[in-house]
């Protein structure tokens, strides 16, 4: 089975793409807001998991939505041990030791992945020489924003680091994957089960990462549960999904470049971070490289619009 990257501009893609990067860019300082109000990493991102599979099962059930085959629910909870309990677990262990910053580097390493292993797979992307030349523009914006708000001494903690680069991983094999075993999309049932998957992954788990199961439950800690469950895992995976199946998996993890603008918009704005003038450009490359990788696609797709509307109003049975 082949895949390929989505050729033509899809502004519902594009929008997705923005949506997703300001819930997921907000996720890492709001998850480290309840890191760093006492919880224990591993048992948040199992409850967060926890809420979002029983949001989207009560979705689900509410909708009437159809249920798959078991052999596609057992696909899906497959894919989503691997792809969003790859993603997360490292993520929520890594963060109690390194920086929002750092994670977002290691993270946007993922669209690479993803064209090494769809290479690996004989999975054609369609991307042209320009698009690819932007995802390295694109991580180097992004390495410039972090080293600037975190300082250059990235590697504080090599094992948090390994971790990120683990989710990074999860993320770009797991996004190809999933494009190849589900190219028509995601069903609801479907997220269920693949956030099923995930909290199943961290369950096994969490005895081996966590020392006890308590978890204080201040105002920071219900926050970051309440973004994470809610806006992070079941919304966040509902959009990323039908990103995937509308721009392919390369670009839909181009979601990860917008990952450090947003953050750092909720460090000046939420925080009342400093703002440096390195991160401004750094800014800019990354918004360079999102337009070198969308632009040509959306004005190729105004070009068909506009083609197909000549053709029809030049029709015989057109009235002018």
């Amino acid at each position: 089975m082949l895949v390929t990257e989505s050729k033509r501009g899809d502004p519902i893609a594009l929008l997705l793409l923005v949506v997703l990067g300001v819930i997921w860019g907000a996720t890492f300082p709001v998850a480290r807001l309840g890191i760093g109000a006492g919880a224990n990493p591993f048992v948040l991102v199992t409850v967060d998991l926890l809420l979002a599979t029983a949001t989207l099962a009560v979705v689900s059930a509410a909708t009437r939505a159809v249920r798959p085959a078991r052999r596609e629910l057992g696909i899906s909870a497959a894919i989503g041990a691997l792809l969003i309990g790859g993603i997360n677990l490292p993520l929520f262990w890594g963060e109690q030791f390194a920086t929002g910053g750092a994670a977002a580097i290691v993270y946007a390493t993922s669209p690479l992945v993803s064209i090494v292993v769809a290479s690996a797979l004989g999975t054609r992307l369609g991307l042209t020489w320009l698009q690819r030349g932007a995802l390295a523009v694109g991580l180097l914006g992004v390495i410039v924003l972090a080293l600037t708000s975190i300082g250059t001494n990235v590697l504080t903690n090599g094992w948090a680091i390994a971790a990120f680069a683990l989710g990074a991983v999860c993320q770009g094999t797991g996004t190809v994957l999933f494009a190849r075993m589900k190219p028509s999309g995601e069903s609801r049932w479907g997220l269920t089960f693949e956030l099923l998957g995930a909290t199943a992954a961290a369950l096994v788990a969490l005895p081996f990462a966590a020392r006890t199961l308590s978890l204080p439950l201040s105002p920071s800690v219900l926050v970051s549960i309440v973004f994470v469950g809610f806006g992070t895992l079941a919304l966040g995976y509902l959009l990323f999904f039908e990103l995937v199946r509308r721009a392919g998996p390369v670009r839909a993890n181009v979601v990860t470049f917008l990952n450090p603008i947003v953050a750092l918009a909720v460090g000046v704005f939420v925080f009342g971070e400093a703002f440096q003038y390195f991160e401004l450009a750094g800014l800019g490359i990354v918004l360079v490289a999102l337009g070198m990788i969308e632009g040509p696609a959306m004005l190729s797709s105004g070009r068909l619009r506009a083609r197909g509307s000549a053709a029809t109003d030049s029709s015989p049975g057109s009235v002018h």
